[in-house]
């Protein structure tokens, strides 16, 4: 997921309280994340006396990050940080670390003395600046002379336009990043026209590719998880969907050693089945099935990530409603991006996996129990903090709970996926 998170709740004399915290991913021209713009939104509700909106959302912001810690934001990339004009000019930015952040300024800034002067500050920091949704107009020249990185919003801009703007600030030895890229074709126009960056929808809901055909292991994956899921499936069952496959024999293999723990080898498919159980084989089963998508793109890393992450976020989810169907939130979670990670259509999917009609109902229609923690996870991937706020109310899920969620699906994706590589 796009990865909210949300800063704890501190009802103390500093006006400091809850704020959401969302990631986009920003990719370079091979398609690799190199860092995350940081998107938020504070809780009115509880805005100190006295504190101007530009204030609280300059501390909330700044408080967000230094509580949750950037390492769990973003990893080893670099978080852009969007900041209000009142905190780039009272340098709360200070309590940031350069290395580890770019600083956005935001459009709305006004070019000032005042202005300039903190942004010289920041400069002789040591921060990175980039300038957001920029206009080149002659008043934001002062602006433009301090900057590093032009992002440009490239949705409904013409192309050749865009490619001259591209060059123009690349002879300025500036790099320039594409934001609001919502389509495949915009995309590639994108790279043609030159630009380095590139950030937008399009990396989180793609284009399905017409005529892409599932790989044959995403069959046989498919074939191992109805087995599982069937109760009056027998062990020899089992045994023998396994063992048809040699790839999928041995990756069921590494999953038994691994879960012994070096007790003794584990050299047989049925003694593996009976270690890990049907339960954790069936989560192992639909997290390789995920693993199935494209590998040789950048991004494609990106949205498996965003899959594994939503799927634990509704399983973490489902337990605090209903322990008994933790277990489907997870698979109902992890196949509601799988379209995206295959890039093959939903139905598609559901025609390889056998799924009960309260998971189908809630992949399609987005109704019914299973439901609820999906609409949770979209809702606040997306940064649409009330609907978020409102679905949470609804499955009797508190605010206060939603950060610790978040960074435990985001730690448990993270070593995940350095066992499914």
């Amino acid at each position: 997921m796009y990865g909210p998170l949300k800063a704890p709740g501190r009802p103390d004399d500093t006006g400091l309280m809850d704020t959401l915290v969302a990631r986009q991913p920003i990719f370079d021209t091979k398609g690799l994340v190199v860092g995350y713009e940081l998107l938020y939104r504070e809780d009115d509700a509880h805005r100190a006396v006295g504190a101007t909106g530009d204030v609280m959302a300059a501390r909330t912001m700044v408080s967000a990050i230094v509580d949750i810690g950037l390492a769990d934001l973003v990893g080893t990339t670099r978080a852009w940080i969007n900041l209000s004009e009142a905190a780039l000019v009272s340098d709360d930015w200070m309590l940031l670390d350069k290395s580890a952040c770019v600083i956005e300024i935001l459009e709305t800034i006004p070019v000032t003395a005042e202005t300039v002067a903190a942004i010289d500050r920041l400069a002789a920091a040591g921060f990175e600046i980039a300038l957001d949704d920029f206009v080149d107009r002659p008043e934001y020249e002062p602006f433009l002379a301090r900057a590093s990185v032009v992002k440009l919003d490239v949705l409904d801009a013409d192309p050749a336009a865009l490619a001259s703007a591209v060059r123009r600030y690349k002879e300025r030895g500036l790099r320039v990043l594409a934001e609001r890229i919502e389509t495949a074709q915009l995309y590639v126009a994108c790279q043609d026209a030159g630009f380095e960056l590139f950030q937008g929808y399009f990396f989180a809901r793609p284009e399905l590719v017409q005529g892409r055909r599932v790989s044959p292991q995403v069959g046989v994956l498919a074939q191992a998880i109805n087995h599982l899921g069937r109760e009056d499936t027998n062990a020899r069952d089992l045994e023998q969907v396994f063992s048809g496959d040699p790839t999928l024999t041995f990756k069921l293999l590494r999953i038994a050693n691994a879960a012994s723990h070096g007790n003794g080898g584990v050299d047989s498919v049925r003694k593996a089945i009976t270690l890990v159980g049907r339960a954790a084989l069936q989560r192992w089963m639909a997290v390789l099935l995920a693993a199935c998508g494209r590998q040789d793109r950048g991004e494609d890393g990106e949205r498996l990530r965003m899959a594994l992450e939503r799927a634990r976020f509704a399983e973490l989810i489902a337990t605090r409603i209903d322990q008994r169907r933790a277990p489907t939130a997870f698979l109902t979670g992890l196949l509601s991006m799988l379209d995206v990670v295959l890039e093959v259509p939903l139905d598609e999917v559901l025609g390889l996996v056998n799924v009960s009609d309260e998971v189908r109902v809630a992949l399609l229609d987005r109704i019914g129990p299973l439901a609820g923690p999906i609409l949770l996870a979209e809702h606040l991937e997306l940064g649409l903090w009330e609907a978020a706020r409102a679905q949470a109310d609804d499955l009797g899920v508190p605010h206060e709970a939603l950060q610790p969620t978040i960074l435990e699906a985001a730690r448990w994706t993270r070593g995940m996926r350095t066992a499914v590589s």
